[in-house]
């Protein structure tokens, strides 16, 4: 069978076997997909350096024989390791996050580009030296709005008035909006109180291509905010633990304890806000 080749960013490799490892990786044409490299533990030439968590390659293959096979990882072109994402516990704690966010997120053989240019996007930053808390907190919100769950940030869902200055706001996570202080009153045992400032940062970063994002500037506080808030909503969303989460906590000061939301807490799947729905 014809070798095929495309271009994917590596989000998990798993030894398998004495001498094969297993690759998931995210593509712009094949969208989420895993792949058996045989040999790859031993190989001295094909894969030598290769197959690291965050890399960016050019890989060859070929498709599975059956629905249910592995595609066949044959080789490699490296195109960017991403090195720092690797050497830097700040930066690898970040890469890990967003890694499991576009994991949990997606499904088997199911591209979107828009994915894609966001995780390359995100890595390069990273690897940049961008501080890690913005730029998962730029990922994040992008990703929520790429897979149909933008989080309304903009109004009150209740009264629909704009956020204003003088009034404070609380984010209920289960469904991804916010309540001004008079609509929020007895129905926030659940809520998350952001700031003006923080709303206004992650209104802006919805608005913004991704070229512009590393232009705003976050404050300590805002970071802490929205990364909890964001957090939060995915867990309510995705009914499960985002497990890499605690490798950040040590690193982002001010946040709260670490806590699972209970099943009790858990709201039935919110329904995807896509667009034309």
């Amino acid at each position: 069978m014809t070798l095929r080749s495309a271009c994917g960013i590596i989000l998990r490799v798993v030894d398998f076997g004495e001498a094969d490892k297993l690759v998931t990786l995210y593509c712009p044409d094949l969208g989420r997909m895993t792949g058996i490299a045989k040999g790859a533990k031993k190989s001295k030439r094909r894969f030598v350096n290769k197959l690291e968590a965050f890399t960016l390659l050019r890989f060859f293959y070929r498709p599975p024989r059956g629905l249910a096979g592995l595609v066949l990882i044959s080789e490699a072109e490296l195109l960017d390791a991403h090195l720092s994402l690797r050497l830097d516990f700040r930066r690898y704690a970040a890469a890990m996050y967003l890694g499991e966010l576009t994991l949990r997120f997606t499904s088997d053989n199911d591209p979107d580009q828009r994915l894609y240019i966001l995780l390359k996007w995100a890595f390069a930053a990273l690897d940049q030296g961008r501080t890690p808390q913005q730029i998962i907190t730029l990922f994040h919100l992008h990703l929520l709005e790429a897979v149909g769950y933008r989080p309304e940030l903009n109004r009150c869902a209740a009264c629909h008035q704009s956020v204003k200055a003088q009034r404070s706001y609380a984010f209920m996570p289960g469904s991804g909006s916010l309540l001004c202080d008079t609509c929020s009153l007895g129905k926030t045992s659940h809520a998350l109180r952001l700031s003006v400032q923080t709303l206004r940062l992650l209104a802006s970063a919805q608005s913004f291509e991704l070229d512009r994002l590393c232009r705003l500037r976050f404050s300590q506080q805002a970071l802490v905010e929205a990364m909890t808030a964001l957090h939060y909503f995915s867990l309510h969303l995705l009914q499960q633990d985002v497990h890499s989460w605690r490798l950040l906590r040590p690193l982002m000061s001010g946040l709260p304890p670490i806590q699972s939301a209970p099943d009790s807490e858990m709201p039935d799947a919110i329904e995807p806000n896509r667009a034309g729905q």
